[in-house]
């Protein structure tokens, strides 16, 4: 059996300054075209960020790539692909199945959901709308306007009083007296 040898092992690697970083990030932008890599879109320059793959402390760079630039992405890109491997990591997903392979299940399922398309969450359900102190004082002076011989029209005004057909039908009344009589 041959034991093939691993490519970074083969390359010296550089060890980059900050002065280097800004040379070698600029470079790589006008390889890759002026374009994110993930984004396949020209990006600006103010806009690009060198990408690599974070090591921890105890670790040395780059054995299996850590510490190593990857490529040229736009800057909300590059955090955004930081927390996704943060949270691939911390919820244990790395256990089950390599990032790569899930991230592409993850756009199959979402592209193409298995579930027939007809039922709606719980969560989704219209919020009811509650009638605001404002609202309630309009509807109260609309009311003793229209009707001052009646003593209690109204029950008393409660934060969680639902807007319902009888609340809204007098808003729309309430509101169109005041524009009536101003």
């Amino acid at each position: 059996m041959i034991r093939q040898k691993n490519p970074i092992r083969l390359t010296k690697l550089i060890q980059l300054n900050t002065k280097q970083l800004k040379v070698v990030r600029y470079k790589q932008w006008i390889k890759q075209g002026k374009k994110c890599a993930i984004l396949k879109k020209v990006i600006k320059k103010e806009d690009v960020t060198l990408d690599h793959r974070h090591k921890l402390k105890n670790q040395k760079a780059g054995p299996r790539g850590r510490g190593l630039c990857r490529g040229v992405l736009h800057k909300q890109i590059n955090s955004l692909e930081g927390i996704i491997v943060r949270k691939y990591k911390r919820y244990g997903v790395h256990t089950l199945m390599p990032l790569p392979e899930f991230l592409r299940n993850m756009a199959d399922f979402i592209s193409n959901p298995p579930m027939e398309q007809k039922y709606i969450h719980p969560t989704e359900r219209p919020k009811p709308i509650y009638l605001g102190k404002r609202d309630y004082n309009r509807i109260k002076k609309y009311y003793f306007a229209m009707f001052p011989r009646r003593k209690k029209p109204l029950p008393k005004f409660r934060k969680k009083t639902k807007m319902s057909k009888k609340w809204s039908e007098l808003l729309e009344r309430a509101s169109a007296h005041h524009r009536w009589k101003k």
